[in-house]
């Protein structure tokens, strides 16, 4: 990770305590503070299984991701929402913590995997440096760049969008001739 300038616009990462990332999501919107938070719609079932509803929860929770300079969300931090903490992560020398980002396409693409219907979250965890970096080339996430995998206990592949240590979606599954290595 390398050291952003303190009045460059950026993704920042931060973490919201005791799962109010609504709060803080619906506080960031009045406000008029670009942000997102990645949501999932679940089935709502009863207490025998069946399904009466949908409900829209995180897909990550506690995290949200805020657009802004760092000196702007510091003011934010300490003036309306306290309850936000910048993810620290070590630089490119690993001799430091910085607030973590996460660069404007990759952004972009993990929005677009989350918002699309067939997503997966997929375990952040995971090991994907045996994937090779992919640009996939056709269809509703064409220009989306990822890792190339095969799904734990499936036979199908998809691109993987990584958020270091936050979170990870997966695309639906996806040929081979639809994507370039990169």
């Amino acid at each position: 990770m390398n050291i952003i300038e303190k009045n460059a616009l950026a993704w920042y990462v931060l973490r919201v305590t005791y799962q109010r990332e609504i709060a803080a999501s619906k506080a960031l919107e009045e406000l008029g503070i670009e942000h997102y938070v990645p949501t999932v719609r679940m089935r709502i079932r009863n207490e025998k299984g069946v399904a009466t509803g949908w409900k829209v929860e995180p897909l990550v929770h506690n995290y949200i991701f805020i657009h802004d300079t760092f000196e702007n969300i510091k003011k934010l931090k300490q003036s309306k929402l306290d309850y936000l903490r910048f993810i620290m992560a070590k630089d490119d020398a690993g001799m430091m913590s910085v607030p973590q980002y996460v660069p404007d396409k990759q952004m972009s693409d993990f929005i677009m995997v989350v918002q699309t219907m067939g997503s997966k979250p997929v375990d952040p965890d995971i090991d994907l440096r045996k994937g090779d970096r992919v640009r996939i080339l056709t269809g509703p996430f064409e220009g989306v760049e990822g890792v190339y995998v095969r799904m734990p206990n499936r036979h199908e592949k998809r691109v993987v969008i990584k958020i270091e240590g936050v979170a990870a979606v997966a695309t639906v599954a996806i040929n081979a001739s639809d994507v370039e290595k990169i």
